[in-house]
């Protein structure tokens, strides 16, 4: 049979093997790499290769393919799973091609094993998506009334200018591609702050890249046991993964293991007796890197037990003294340079942390 496909502006900018492994998951990769090279997969009735890079608009024909292998489940359409009992965290800011969003410490960024489903950031997030891109195709944008020269211009949103009583390109097609709304970065289940998802397969590229360059800068706010010295420093070693049962953890890698470059920035900003806030900024994003750096410098994150080095009783009972419920460490600023303009997002410091230490 024949399968065509149009490719969406979302889906573009990507190999047309890994577009069609992911369009076809019950199609088996070497069926795949033999249609290939058969020339049975083509656009504009030309024979692609697997390298070839998809634009928006091609339309990719796929020959050959039986009734099997072009089943699709529908898991990658944006659903509103989420309960009304799990409303998307506060949102910060929202375009066509971002939002940006407060997360609350406690919430996972990504379904997994423990979570219920439908509470995680990315599952409520695009749910509310999914609702909105809904509600927004039921309305209808008035037309333009086309006027004369000799009358005084109307007032007109953008939207009207562009598209004239029609809702299309206005919010992207879920559910017609593979694409779905994606988290930029992660954050930590117990980590609150700034937090970026993208809209559109652009956004999540560029967003991506940038990250990667270290053109995105992150900076932090996080209460650590003692006072750094130096009170600001900059922290350059090199961490490992371990996993294990009882989860993923980072740790200082030895000079002939194979560790990741790491690079953390810290200021002191406040002492809070026998404790200190620190300002902190990451140039490279690994996993717990601020908790594992830190607690390598002797001055563990408040509530960390995993990489504090004391049992988890005496870091509960430190908790309990500061009245603290939950890991000091918040993400509160994200900006980068989007061409001659700076974008800079904030959330604000969680009431439950700045009252511990008095801001």
């Amino acid at each position: 049979m024949l399968v065509e496909i149009v490719v969406s502006p979302n889906d573009a900018g990507q190999r047309a093997e890994r577009f069609l492994r992911r369009w076809f998951p019950l199609l088996a990769t070497g069926r795949l790499q033999s249609l290939f090279r058969r020339k049975e997969i083509k656009i504009a009735k030309r024979p692609v290769d697997q390298a070839y890079m998809l634009k928006a608009g091609d339309m990719l024909q796929v020959f050959g393919i039986r009734d099997e292998e072009a089943q699709r489940p529908e898991t990658h359409k944006p659903t509103a799973s989420a309960s009304p009992a799990s409303p998307p965290p506060p949102i910060v800011f929202e375009d066509h091609d971002l939002l940006v969003v407060n997360k609350p410490s406690g919430m996972a960024a990504h379904p997994g094993s423990g979570i219920l489903q439908g509470t995680s950031l990315i599952e409520r997030v695009r749910a509310y998506l999914a609702t909105a891109a809904k509600a927004q195709k039921k309305t209808k944008v008035p037309k333009i009334r086309p006027r004369h020269a000799t009358e005084e211009p109307e007032d007109a949103s953008l939207e009207e200018l562009l598209f004239g009583g029609s809702n299309e390109g206005l919010t992207p097609g879920w559910g017609m591609e593979l694409f779905s709304p994606s988290l930029v970065h992660r954050l930590d289940k117990e980590t609150s702050g700034v937090l970026l998802v993208a809209k559109t397969g652009s956004a999540l590229r560029e967003l991506t890249e940038a990250l990667r360059a270290g053109k995105i800068r992150k900076r932090y706010l996080a209460l650590v046991v003692g006072h750094p010295d130096p009170a600001a420093g900059t922290i350059d070693a090199a961490l490992a993964r371990q996993d294990s049962a009882a989860g993923a953890k980072s740790y200082i890698a030895d000079e002939d293991e194979e560790g990741k470059r790491s690079v953390t920035r810290y200021k002191t900003i406040r002492t809070v007796g026998e404790y200190a806030l620190l300002q902190v900024v990451i140039e490279t994003g690994r996993m717990h890197q601020i908790r594992a750096h830190l607690a390598h410098i002797g001055h563990p994150i408040v509530g960390d037990t995993r990489y504090s080095g004391e049992r988890p009783a005496e870091v509960r009972e430190r908790m309990k003294k500061l009245g603290l419920k939950r890991l000091f460490l918040h993400a509160e600023e994200l900006s980068w340079k989007d061409g001659a303009t700076k974008r800079v997002f904030q959330a604000p410091l969680p009431h439950e942390l700045g009252k511990v230490v008095g801001l």
